[in-house]
């Protein structure tokens, strides 16, 4: 029989249990501040709805086949299947493929990097190198002894030198990764020296014009019917020109020296950067451009901002990034990652390289099935120097908003003429909506959540989103922010491996490329990828079959989650494929295959005698 004590021990036992699994999942507590109080106060009202999946039914759900992202996947598809069929197995077949795309011979070691990559069972693609050849062709335009002089010259360089490698500093992680990752190429490298670029934020932007002028020069050297006379490297030996004189910018908008690199008819070229920062953010009145009715449909252009020269108003890189040092003139920088005109070298990113907890899987994967339906998002404020006056215009600011049920509910009942007491006595209160994100819009964007007047109710079912910290400007010691702290809500930091038991994960940049993204790929979670960033991946990944794709504006966000909700095993389909192929050309392998293909090609720009090396085997028809 048990005592009445008995009974109270163990209800005690039970109470502390579940307090103790509270405080272990307190990140998932839901504190979102409604419009009323300060943070903390007052979480968010509880959903009516007992499961995002309760606005779809039979009768409302749309056929298969007839929603434009059905069309996108079945292309991304195809693609991919095209893309198999150019993979290469030998020598001969890769340096083929190599002629017919790049227009010259392969450099010398093509045959010792093939063999490489086939040892270590990459997948080798030629279309899988592009960037590199996006980055080294304006190289041929200059004289090979000037780039060698500026390599020379600028700090934090690693040096490789007859088979062994050195290092200028030892003060910046981002040298002691790129050393690494080199030490265990070097015996096989010529010798060079790579300037690693301790920033952030992406360093040289040379004019448009500039760089079309020094590809032109460097095409005219393009002569496959001259075989190679030196088919080896030689020793880093010969003058070199004496560096130019660098000036770093720091000061003025980004966006006024960013825009130089557009073409110069692009949308991109004449648009001014906005500088009073207290109206609404301007969005797009019809779907962007390049879209298939307001879906990305052409990744490379939706993170074009010569394209879409609206992204100038509403990402921090452009509004005020967190530090600027930028050079005009074309000198060989080495980056984890760039925006479309800057003309940086791309390496892998060093904080893939780097195994760290917060960048790294460290845990086995979590079936697609026993994920939870939910939206989940940690991180910091960053993005820029965010202020008080400019803040409505950065990009993470705007994802949070976008999530939180309360902030979509106040921008529908700010537009509706006819708004209730508690909208007019907020509106009497002095604070005003951050108009930070675009209202919803039946006509671009039919959603059914809100067909129904449920999509903040739908976001509060789905969303888990917060950051982890403001960083306000000036900044202050603890989480608060006097000008945002009202709006988001403060959540733990949160380890990878609990992110992963969410299915969607919305990827979007901090003060450049957003470090998870390989990890959210890998993951068996869905990435939602939206960045103005390129990285050294990008021709590797295709969108729709990898990983969806979300316009930077995000207008298209809340379309996007309700077609995932709704179209499950969709949604499935691309986590995993992004997760097997994740697993198959972006390991720690691939990225050695791609950096022993970029210092070869580098080196031999940076050669007198560049024009006369090449790798040759047989050369039938030449």
């Amino acid at each position: 029989m048990v005592r009445p004590r008995q009974r109270i021990a163990a209800a005690v036992a039970v109470f502390a249990a579940l307090i103790l699994i509270l405080l272990a999942y307190r990140e998932d507590i839901r504190e979102i501040p409604d419009r009323w109080h300060a943070p903390f106060l007052n979480p968010e009202p509880a959903s009516s709805l007992r499961s995002p999946l309760d606005i779809f039914s039979t009768e409302s759900e749309p056929p298969s086949g007839l929603h434009p992202i059905d069309d996108l996947v079945s292309n991304a598809d195809e693609n991919f299947e095209r893309l198999l069929k150019r993979q290469t197995y030998n020598v001969s077949a890769s340096a083929a493929a190599y002629r017919e795309r790049r227009g010259r011979h392969p450099p010398p070691g093509f045959d010792r990097w093939m063999q490489y990559a086939i040892e270590h069972d990459c997948v080798v693609i030629e279309d899988f190198f592009d960037q590199i050849y996006r980055d080294i062709e304006p190289f041929w335009g200059l004289p090979a002894s000037k780039i060698r002089g500026e390599a020379s010259s600028l700090p934090n360089t690693i040096r490789i030198r007859d088979g062994k490698v050195t290092k200028s500093t030892d003060e910046w992680l981002f040298v002691d990764a790129y050393f690494d990752m080199l030490k265990d190429l070097a015996h096989l490298l010529p010798d060079v020296d790579v300037p690693i670029n301790e920033m952030d934020e992406s360093r040289v932007l040379v004019p448009w014009e500039d760089i079309n002028e020094l590809v032109s020069r460097g095409d005219k050297s393009k002569d496959l019917h001259i075989l190679p006379s030196m088919t080896t490297f030689s020793s880093l030996v010969g003058s070199t020109d004496l560096p130019m004189l660098q000036e770093w910018l720091h000061e003025g908008p980004y966006w006024n020296m960013a825009r130089n690199g557009c073409p110069p008819d692009s949308p991109g070229r004449s648009a001014d950067i906005d500088t009073d920062f207290s109206t609404p953010l301007k969005f797009p009145p019809k779907w962007p451009s390049q879209t298939h009715q307001g879906f990305v449909s052409n990744w490379t252009i939706a993170k074009d901002p010569c394209v879409h020269a609206h992204l100038r108003n509403m990402h921090g890189s452009f509004v005020e990034p967190i530090s600027q040092s930028t050079t005009t003139k074309l000198l060989p920088m080495f980056s984890g990652s760039k925006l479309p005109f800057n003309n940086d070298i791309l390496l892998p990113g060093a904080v893939y390289w780097r195994d760290e907890k917060r960048f790294s899987i460290n845990s086995g994967r979590i079936p697609w099935r026993k994920k939870r339906t939910e939206v989940l998002w940690r991180g910091s404020a960053s993005g820029g120097r965010n202020t008080e006056i400019n803040w409505t215009r950065f990009q993470r600011h705007r994802l949070l908003s976008m999530l939180n049920g309360t902030q979509v509910q106040m921008a529908l009942e700010a537009e509706d003429v006819a708004v209730d007491r508690e909208a007019d006595a907020f509106a009497t209160s002095g604070r005003k909506n951050p108009h930070n994100f675009p209202l919803p819009d039946q006509n671009l964007y039919p959603l059914q959540s809100l067909s129904q007047d449920l999509l903040p109710d739908w976001l509060r079912s789905l969303s888990n989103a917060a950051f982890t910290w403001l960083v306000c400007f000036p900044p202050r010691k603890d989480y608060g922010c006097s000008y945002t702290g009202s709006w988001y809500r403060h959540g733990q930091s949160m380890p990878l491996d609990r992110m992963f038991r969410a299915k969607y994960l919305p990827d979007v940049d901090g003060n450049s490329f957003s470090g998870r993204y390989r990890a959210f790929l890998q993951s068996n979670s869905l990435p939602i990828k939206a960045t103005i960033y390129n990285e050294w991946h990008d021709d590797r990944l295709l969108a729709w079959r990898h990983f969806v794709p979300m316009d930077n504006t995000f207008m298209d966000l809340w379309g996007l989650l309700e077609y995932l909700v709704g179209h499950d095993q969709v949604a499935e389909e691309i986590a995993l494929e992004g997760r097997k192929w994740a697993e198959k050309v972006l390991r720690r392998e691939d990225m050695l295959v791609y950096v022993y293909r970029l210092v070869l090609e580098y080196a031999r720009a940076s050669s007198d005698a560049r024009e006369e090396m090449g790798w040759v085997d047989k050369l039938d028809g030449i």
